[in-house]
């Protein structure tokens, strides 16, 4: 009786076995087709079918990515973690501008509040160089009269230096106004944006 128990039981562990048995299949580099019941080594580099023992398909394996392909990959997800980086810095952004201005006349506001500003420091900068070029030209006449003492030389050497500095603070504060005005440009269209993005169906 025990004897049969034991046959029974290497006769079912056999089948169970057997039922676990698989096939691997590929084609190596010459093109032929080369199977086992384990893995091939000939197939490391290959794509592999896996088949069960009853020759039905059950699982397909692709073949390694080459360091090309892994790099090409690895570019890919930077490139699709820097999207999603950006699509999120946009919206957070887009929820600063809404909560800043609640309509286009607060962003007009806004920019006439700064740009009058740079506008009004402009102004007082050509004021003063218009001033200095004016007392410039008063001593540059003496000189050609041959009336210019050392000390009204060096004068005549300050002056032309604070019309150098005012010419370069006109320049910087006028490229501050372009730029100023740009920002609200494209603070004003997106905003524009925004609002016809939450008003459409």
């Amino acid at each position: 009786m025990k004897g049969a128990v034991k046959t029974l039981f290497f006769l079912s562990m056999l089948m169970a076995a057997s039922a676990q048995a698989k096939i691997y299949m590929c084609k190596d580099a010459s093109g032929k087709t080369l199977s086992s019941d384990r893995p091939i080594p000939e197939c490391a580099d290959r794509p592999v079918r896996e088949y069960s023992n009853n020759g039905s398909k059950h699982k397909d394996y692709a073949a390694p990515l080459t360091a090309e392909q892994k790099r090409a990959l690895e570019l890919q997800q930077e490139r699709i973690k820097a999207e999603q980086a950006a699509a999120a810095e946009q919206k957070r952004s887009d929820r600063a501008l809404s909560a800043r201005y609640r309509s286009e006349d607060d962003i007009a506001a806004a920019r006439k509040r700064d740009t009058d500003l740079v506008s009004i420091q402009i102004t007082q900068y050509k004021a003063a160089l218009h001033s200095t070029e004016k007392e410039q030209a008063a001593g540059l006449e003496k000189q050609q009269q041959g009336a210019l003492s050392p000390a009204m030389q060096a004068k005549q050497d300050r002056l032309q230096q604070k019309v150098q500095d005012l010419k370069k603070h006109i320049k910087d504060s006028e490229a501050e106004l372009a730029q100023m005005n740009e920002k609200y440009d494209l603070t004003l269209r997106r905003y524009r944006e925004i609002t016809k993005a939450a008003l459409a169906p």
